[in-house]
């Protein structure tokens, strides 16, 4: 009886050590290396820049059109147009802009 039983326990030790082989570590490392293989890949975005000649372009375009309630941003990316123009002169602000920065304009002006 003592023999069956110190058979069991061998043969389940035996088992046991088996299925801790290093098979489930190796798709935990394989796991790993595609985790970092993926984010070496990755692209870094290209910084957007303040462009103070295009700011000053434009700030320059509005003066003259008259457009003193305009506040502009420009990036390396595009020109945005904040603040307020006179009813009906939208687009003709958004058109100086554009002339003037060369760049796309977002607009975010309101008519008063």
């Amino acid at each position: 009886m003592k023999i069956k039983i110190l058979t069991i326990l061998s043969l389940a030790a035996v088992l046991f050590l088996g299925g801790c082989r290093g098979d489930s570590n190796t798709n935990t490392n394989s796991a790993l290396r595609t985790n970092a293989n993926a984010n070496m890949n990755m692209t870094a975005a290209t910084p957007v820049m303040v462009d103070t000649a295009t700011k000053s372009t434009v700030e320059a375009a509005m003066k003259n059109k008259g457009f003193n309630d305009v506040v502009v941003e420009a990036t390396t990316t595009g020109v945005t147009l904040r603040g307020s123009v006179p009813k009906g002169k939208m687009a003709e602000a958004v058109q100086a802009a554009q002339e003037a920065g060369k760049k796309s304009v977002k607009n975010e002006l309101i008519e008063k």
